[in-house]
């Protein structure tokens, strides 16, 4: 198709040599309807253009013009799909024709046919249903919430397809409904743009200082595997919904990135996406390329970047649905919205002239116009692209791709996860993964049968061929890096843009086998509801109640006795007990009635057994101290910290994130845990309260005399964790001995964002109900020489054999023998470092046993015998 096609019926007019502006053609005749002729211009209503060096709208008022327009307009619809992590409403919009949205139920239904491939429509019956069809086109902004100049092109693109009724808008009403999310993330407009607007005119810095979500700041594109997030949820099922045959995601980039990048992407490519999408945005992008380079908009760059189609976690299930995921990124500017140029009046994101790169930046200035600007031109580039060849969209992106999903890929053709594994939490919060993606999951009834080997009734059987059956080859399969992502033979391997395994199993601490011709007499569809644990018995007085310490969902036990205030202990050698065995960790509670009414709660939740005994064992144990009270270290703006916020109040941990007061008197916490990414800096310097509101003071530096603090604590009594970077911080902090041997040369060990083999001491208290040896999570970490023979190392890599579990790792026989997780006496205290990254965006979840471990392990007391406490 014709570039020239896809721009009629806009003119580009320049206004500056660093401005330019997109608007309707003069040629085209406004034809919009009467009711139309109410709705304001952006301009009319907000009291300035949209693109406004310096003008941020706040969204409460994007959100009023966007009502506005759909009460006033037959082409939109405005609707609250749901609610954010902070209690904010997440609206959409529906953009087409009056006639489409009246039978918008209808092309859904179609659509949803047209995708179904257990729908038995032919070739022919396809292409049929595809001509009398529309499709939907996701158009999405502001996930991240810095990425402020999208949102305000944004409104002034409903505002001309609400309001003009050229041939060029109609075309597009006619063949789209276009599905709208101002904002991915509610929350983070709030709060960053409402900074902005609230510190104009003063002396402090103009951008939001800590993360604008709640939870995970800019890791929000990154939970496309476990949807943690209530966002992240919403989007899932608007896709599932909608079935889009595009999402398009508007992004902004650094100052001195490409003005835009538009697809071609980058190396490397999965084996489990579809072709037809990937080719689809990259001919897309092409196009949008070539429209910046007729409207004279320079600087635009292809290919070299986002190389995003490897992990799940970035694409999410979109594509595997048949969605092209069309992406851009354009160049931010100063402080969101303040104009930017070099210090060095070099061009902002100056380039050589290359394929990549046809048409370098040359001016010495970029402004949130130009971001406004650039960002309408993608947009009116690509929707006029789609709907000008709506019925292909439909039939290859819908039918086609999802009718592959059903052939033989060359994969196993089933997952099976064998009944009786050692974590049924992770089992059933595997299943509720699969429940929010889309995949149908079958338990056995029977013994099932491949070949000669057996698995047990009650083993779940989840098929690749089925409706997202590429999915489940994608986060269940091994992941062997292709050595093929280079541009030439003789290139540099290309690194992924983000990791380079998502293997599900393998962080869920599960084992889960691919198999071919497995047979079965009888399975169940199931979801994770289903996932249940057999009834708590009652122990009679004088009992008690057992848990055994191999699952991460133990914390959920731990948290909520605490709160109800029931006597925790846990064994710290292996027994027996009403005719089983039992390892070091179990937890041991003394039978009351409200232990057991707390048990049969968290077991529900949880589908964790517990066992009833006649008699308290007579075994040592450590008792937990009552009410065990967390200080978490993450600074501002940290997300590692952010997700450890998430993780302590997803499983109702008692935890304060420590606040720069709190460093007078530390002796509040009875472990602090310090999260990766804060060091000495963070903690010493801080955030500059000159610079920053009083409400963001808790976050300024304490000096040396707060970091000396800090280490007096742990030597007084203190039990401090740190996990990933900040083993490191505990290192220096505490001057323990320990010396982090990972290589820094990179040509040396690699392994950025993988699976590691490691060997674990179930004996050992850090690591307690973990496995003798599974992979952990390895982001070029800490790994450790230990030079002190007190000690407890609980965990290390192996000193020989294959380290590396799935993903990409060179170099990895540098970490054979070294120390991952050691426990050190400091003082009266002690300190629990692990250096591996255990709580990596919470997708390690086995691991966090380790951190439930210390965090609660530390302050308890150890007593000689259970029930002689129990007495």
């Amino acid at each position: 198709m014709s570039v020239k096609r896809a721009l009629t019926g806009i003119a580009v007019t320049a206004l500056a040599a660093t401005a330019l502006v997109i608007v309707p053609g003069d040629d085209q005749a406004s034809t919009a309807d009467a009711a139309a002729e109410d709705i304001p211009t952006p301009e009319e209503f907000f009291g300035f253009p949209m693109g406004t060096t310096g003008e941020l709208a706040a969204f409460d008022e994007i959100k009023d013009y966007f009502e506005l327009v759909a009460e006033e307009s037959d082409s939109v619809e405005y609707e609250v799909a749901g609610t954010t992590t902070l209690g904010n409403e997440y609206p959409i919009m529906r953009v087409s024709s009056a006639a489409n949205l009246a039978r918008l139920d209808e092309i859904l239904a179609a659509n949803e046919k047209l995708a179904d491939p257990r729908s038995g429509l032919s070739e022919s019956q396809a292409r049929t249903l595809a001509e009398q069809s529309v499709p939907v086109y996701y158009l999405e902004a502001t996930l991240h919430s810095s990425e402020v100049g999208n949102l305000p092109a944004l409104v002034d693109v409903i505002h001309r397809l609400s309001t003009e009724r050229s041939e060029y808008v109609q075309n597009i009403l006619d063949n789209l409904v276009i599905l709208v999310v101002p904002s991915a993330n509610p929350d983070g407009q709030h709060l960053m743009v409402d900074y902005f607007n609230e510190t104009e005119g003063t002396d402090y810095a103009r951008t939001y200082p800590d993360l604008y979500h709640k939870y995970v700041g800019h890791d929000n594109n990154r939970d496309w595997i476990f949807f943690t997030q209530q966002e992240s949820r919403i989007r899932t099922d608007l896709e599932q919904q909608y079935r889009p045959v595009i999402l398009h995601f508007m992004h902004q980039a650094g100052t001195n990135s490409p003005r835009m990048w538009v697809p071609p992407f980058d190396e490397p490519i999965g084996p489990n996406i579809d072709s037809i999408p990937i080719s689809a945005a990259n001919a897309l992008g092409a196009e949008v390329a070539n429209a910046a380079a007729e409207a004279g908009l320079p600087g635009v760059s292809t290919d070299d970047a986002y190389g995003i189609f490897w992990n799940a976690d970035v694409f999410g299930t979109g594509p595997h649905r048949g969605a092209s995921l069309f992406l851009h990124e354009i160049a931010s500017v100063r402080d969101l919205a303040l104009p930017f140029s070099n210090p060095d009046g070099s061009p902002p994101g100056a380039r050589d002239r290359t394929m990549r790169t046809f048409d370098p930046y040359t001016e010495k200035t970029w402004t949130l116009e130009q971001i406004v600007e650039y960002a309408k031109l993608s947009m009116y580039t690509a929707l006029d692209s789609v709907a000008k060849d709506a019925d292909d969209w439909l039939y290859n992106n819908l039918y086609q791709v999802n009718q592959k999903n059903m052939e033989p890929d060359g994969g196993p053709e089933t997952y099976i996860v064998p009944a009786g594994q050692r974590d049924p939490f992770a089992v059933k919060q595997l299943v509720e993964i699969f429940d929010i993606a889309g995949v149908e999951v079958d338990r056995a009834l029977s013994t099932v049968r491949v070949g000669r080997q057996t698995f047990p009734a009650g083993s779940l059987l989840i098929q690749t061929q089925q409706p997202m059956g590429s999915w489940v080859d994608q986060v269940l399969e091994l992941d062997v890096y292709p050595d093929s992502a280079r541009k030439c033979g003789d290139c540099p391997l290309i690194m992924p843009y983000s990791e380079t395994t998502d293997n599900l199993a393998m962080l869920l601490g599960l084992t889960v086998q691919g198999v071919d011709d497995a047979r079965v007499a009888r399975t169940e569809r199931i979801s994770a509801d289903d996932i249940t644990a057999p009834a708590v018995r009652t122990a009679p007085e004088g009992g008690a109640y057992l848990v055994r310490p191999t699952s991460y969902g133990l914390t959920h036990v731990l948290a909520r006795l605490q709160e109800n205030d029931v006597p925790v202990l846990r064994a710290t050698e292996a027994f027996q007990a009403g005719g089983a065995s039992y390892d070091p960790g179990t937890v041991i509670v003394p039978a009351t009635g409200p232990a057991r009414d707390t048990l049969v709660e968290v077991s529900d939740q949880t589908a964790l057994p517990v066992a009833a005994v006649p008699q308290v064992p007579e075994v040592p144990a450590l008792e937990l101290k009552p009410d065990t009270k967390i200080g978490l270290i993450r600074g501002a703006n940290n997300m590692p910290g952010g997700w450890l916020m998430w993780l302590a109040d997803t499983y109702g941990l008692n935890y304060e994130v420590v606040e720069a007061d709190d460093y007078a008197d530390l002796s509040q916490f009875d472990t602090i845990l310090v999260a990766p990414g804060v060091n000495k800096t963070r903690i010493v310097t801080g955030l500059d309260p000159a610079r920053y509101p009083e409400e963001f003071h808790w976050a300024r530096g304490v000096g040396e005399a707060g970091w000396q603090a800090l280490a007096t604590w742990v030597n007084e009594g203190g039990n401090l964790v740190a996990v990933g970077t900040a083993a490191e911080t505990a290192r220096e902090l505490l001057a323990l001995p320990l010396t982090n041997a990972t290589p820094s040369d990179r040509d040396v060990l690699n392994a950025p964002g993988t699976l590691i083999n490691a060997e674990f001491d179930p004996a050992a208290p850090a690591t307690w109900g973990m496995p003798e040896s599974w992979p952990v999570w390895f982001y070029n970490s800490p790994a450790y020489q230990v030079g002190d023979d007190a000690a407890t190392v609980a965990s290390t890599y192996p000193a020989s054999g294959e380290l590396l579990a799935s993903g990409y790792a060179h170099g990895q026989e540098a970490l054979q023998g070294l120390a991952n997780v050691v426990t050190l006496g400091v003082g009266e205290g002690q300190a629990t470092v692990a250096g591996a990254d255990i709580t990596f965006r919470s997708w390690p979840r086995v691991a966090w046993t380790i951190v439930a471990n210390a965090l609660y392990n530390g302050p308890a007391t150890p007593v000689d015998a259970a029930a002689r406490l129990a007495q």
